[in-house]
């Protein structure tokens, strides 16, 4: 798990200003609606159902607050990070570094 860790906190410190701009380009396609959000992973379980969308909306969801300061938004994205981990298959998915990250952010969220 430290050895994770430590190649997710490289990466993120390599892609960091890569992954706004990504990010934004990417997550034009799914809309982040922060009242239900049960339509965009519908959308998202209904076409691809890969981890690249599924990372895409739930870096969306943090962006509307500090998961450590706000209780209701970490239940949240705990509960989503869940849906996301359910849904996506660890054999189909387990070489991909998006759902790699969902992963550890999920154990971060958790902890």
């Amino acid at each position: 798990i430290a050895s994770i860790m430590n190649r997710v906190r490289d990466l993120k410190n390599k892609y960091r200003n890569e992954d706004n701009i990504t990010d934004e380009l990417n997550c034009t396609k799914i809309s982040a609606d922060t009242t239900d959000n049960s339509g965009t992973v519908n959308q998202i379980m209904m076409t691809a159902n890969n981890p690249e969308d599924w990372l895409c909306f739930l870096l969306m969801l943090e962006k509307k607050g500090i998961p450590q300061m706000d209780v209701s938004l970490l239940n949240r994205l705990i509960g989503r990070y869940s849906q996301a981990v359910t849904a996506l298959p660890a054999e189909k998915h387990s070489q991909d570094e998006s759902y790699a990250r969902i992963l550890v952010r999920f154990a971060e969220l958790k902890a």
